[in-house]
């Protein structure tokens, strides 16, 4: 006895249906863009105190 509603239009049914795979897209952009910035600012970083190195600091 399971009611399942069957009158759900074709649009509504086509986003939930894409709702996660468009939430999965979005978390792989984020992460690529995440360890991008972060290399980014770590060869910033490193370039930066590069030259102190040979001072011992």
């Amino acid at each position: 006895m399971s009611r399942k509603k069957k009158n759900i239009c074709p649009e509504k049914k086509m986003f939930r249906e894409s709702l996660p795979l468009l939430g999965a897209i979005f978390l792989v952009i984020a992460s690529a863009a995440y360890i991008l910035f972060r290399s980014w600012s770590n060869k910033i970083y490193y370039e930066k105190w590069k030259e102190y190195e040979d001072c011992g600091i």
